[in-house]
C-alpha cells in the first residue's frame, strides 16, 4: 500500500472535481463529511486563538495581570460545571466527574474524525489499484466516450474499456489460487455465496462499506468518551424535549458558565481561588456537535441501506437480470438463450465484472455501460464459438490463448481475429507435426492508439 502517494492525493480527492469510482453514499462519507468536519475545525481553531475564548469573573482586588492570569490558567487547567441552583461540591471526586475537559481539544477531535472517515477511502483506492484495473480511469474513459465527436475516438474508447475488463476477469482467474485462504475467509465473513472466484473487488467493496458504517456508529460513542454525559443519546433527548414542549435549558454537554479553581503561591502561603468563567466557544460547539450528531445518524441510515441495496444487487437473480436486460436492449432478438447468457454473467464477468459495470453506470451513463455490455457479449460469443456454441472456456482476448490451437489452419500458419472491428487485433501462430497442431504458440497484441494504458 503506497500510503505516501495516497496522502499526497488527499486534497485533490476531497476537494477535486467529480472523478469517482464509488457511489453517492460513499462520497457522502469520505468527501462531504470530511469537508464539513475540516470547516468546523478551522472555525473552532480561529475562535480559540482569539482573546475572548474564556472570560472569568475575578474578585475586585485582582489587578489586570491577575485577571489575565486567571483566564489563562482556567483555560488550560479545565473547569467544572455546576448548575446555578446547586451548591458548590466540596468533595474533590464529585468535582472531577463534572470537569469539562474537551474544549481545548475540539479542533483536534474534529480533524481526527475527518481522518477516520477518509481511512476507508484510502483502503479502497490503495487495495483496488493492486487488483490490476483502475476503475477511475475506466470512468474517465466512459465520460470521454459520451463527449467524443468522432466515431474513431468512440470506437477506440469502447475498445479500451472492453479489453480492460476482459483482461481483468481473465487475470483474476489465473491468480485465484493466490491468497485463496484470506479471500475465502473474507467471503465467509461477508456471507458471499457460491464459488468465490472473481470476487476480490466485491469483497473489498463490502469491507469498505462496513467500515463506513462502523465509522458513523462508532464515532457517536467516540464523542461520548470525549464529551461525556452520554452524548450518544444527545439528539434523541433534544427531540424528546422539543416534542414534549419543554424549555431548552443550558446543555450539560456544552455549559457556557463553569467554575474554576486555581492556587496562587504568595511566598510561603498558597491561596486557592474559586472563580466563575464564561466559555463563549461552547455557543459554537453546541451547534456544531448538534449538527454532527444528526449528520452521523443520517449517515448511519444511508450507509446501512446502501450496504443492503448493494448486497441485493450483487447476488442472485438481480445481478443476472441487470446484465440480461441490457443485453436484450441491444439485441434484435429479445429472447436470449438462457444458458449462454448465464455462463457469460456467472463464469465470464463474475462478481467483479458486474461490480465494475455497475460502478461505471453510477459514475458515467447507463447507455455507455449498455453499449459496453453488448461489446463484451459479442466478443464473448465470437471467442467462445471456437469451443462450440456456449463454450465457457473462453474468457475474452487473453483467455482465447487456450482455444486458438483448434483454430489454426491446416499445415500451420497465422489466423487473425478482429476485436470489435477496431485497430486491436489478436494473432495465433502455430505449427503442425503429423497433422496435429502443437501447443507451442505465440500471441501478442497490437494497439495503435495507446498500449500503455492497460
Amino acid at each position: 500500500m503506497d500510503l505516501f502517494a495516497t496522502v499526497s492525493r488527499l486534497p485533490f480527492s476531497v476537494l477535486g472535481p467529480h472523478r469517482s469510482d464509488t457511489c453517492t453514499v460513499d462520497r457522502l462519507n469520505y468527501k462531504y463529511t470530511v469537508i464539513i468536519l475540516v470547516i468546523f475545525s478551522i472555525i473552532v481553531s480561529n475562535k480559540q486563538f482569539s482573546s475572548d475564548h474564556i472570560a472569568c469573573w475575578v474578585p475586585g482586588h485582582f489587578t489586570r495581570s491577575y485577571e489575565v492570569y486567571s483566564n489563562n490558567i482556567c483555560w488550560v487547567s479545565n473547569t467544572y460545571y455546576v448548575a446555578t441552583a446547586e451548591t458548590l461540591p466540596l468533595d474533590e471526586n464529585k468535582k472531577k466527574t463534572r470537569v469539562v475537559k474537551y474544549y481545548q481539544w475540539t479542533p483536534f477531535i474534529l480533524l481526527f474524525q475527518a481522518v477516520l472517515f477518509y481511512l476507508p477511502r484510502m483502503l479502497w483506492r490503495s487495495l483496488s489499484a493492486k487488483s490490476g484495473i483502475n476503475i477511475v480511469n475506466l470512468v474517465d474513459a466512459a465520460l470521454n466516450y459520451q463527449t467524443a465527436d468522432r466515431f474513431e475516438d468512440r470506437n477506440k474508447i469502447i475498445t479500451y474499456l472492453t479489453r480492460s475488463i476482459d483482461q481483468y476477469v481473465y487475470m483474476r482467474k489465473r491468480k485465484r489460487k493466490r491468497f485463496d485462504f484470506i479471500r475465502r475467509f473474507l467471503a465467509f465473513i461477508l456471507c458471499v455465496p457460491g464459488r468465490h472466484m472473481g470476487s476480490y473487488l466485491l469483497i473489498l467493496f463490502f469491507v469498505t462499506k462496513i467500515l463506513f458504517i462502523v465509522n458513523s456508529v462508532g464515532q457517536l460513542f467516540l464523542l461520548n468518551i470525549f464529551l461525556g454525559h452520554n452524548f450518544a443519546s444527545y439528539g434523541v433527548d433534544l427531540i424528546k424535549k422539543i416534542l414534549n414542549g419543554e424549555e431548552l435549558a443550558e446543555s450539560i454537554y456544552f455549559p457556557r458558565v463553569t467554575m474554576c479553581e486555581f492556587a496562587v503561591r504568595n511566598i510561603q502561603n498558597v491561596h486557592v481561588h474559586t472563580v466563575q468563567c464564561v466559555l463563549p466557544i461552547n455557543l459554537f460547539n453546541e451547534k456544531a456537535f448538534l449538527f454532527i450528531w444528526f449528520w452521523l445518524a443520517f449517515l448511519t441510515v444511508c450507509n446501512t441501506y446502501d450496504l443492503l441495496a448493494w448486497f441485493v444487487r450483487s447476488f442472485g437473480r438481480v445481478r443476472y437480470a441487470y446484465i440480461k436486460k441490457r443485453l436484450e436492449l441491444m439485441q434484435s432478438d429479445t429472447h436470449l438463450r438462457r444458458m449462454p447468457a448465464k455462463e457469460f454473467i456467472h463464469r465470464y464477468l463474475q462478481h467483479d465484472g458486474v461490480l465494475i459495470l455497475r460502478l461505471l453506470a453510477y459514475n458515467s451513463s447507463d447507455l455507455v455501460v449498455t453499449e459496453l455490455i453488448q461489446q463484451l457479449w459479442q466478443f464473448y460469443k465470437r471467442v467462445g464459438s471456437a469451443g462450440g456454441p456456449g463454450s465457457t472456456t473462453g474468457s475474452g482476448v487473453s483467455s482465447a490463448v487456450n482455444q486458438s490451437s483448434t483454430r489454426t489452419g491446416q499445415g500451420g500458419g497465422r489466423q487473425r481475429i478482429n476485436l470489435l472491428d477496431t485497430q486491436t487485433s489478436f494473432f495465433g501462430i502455430g505449427s503442425t507435426a503429423g497433422g496435429q497442431t502443437t501447443n507451442k504458440q505465440m500471441y501478442y497484441f497490437s494497439l495503435q492508439d495507446d498500449p500503455g494504458r492497460i
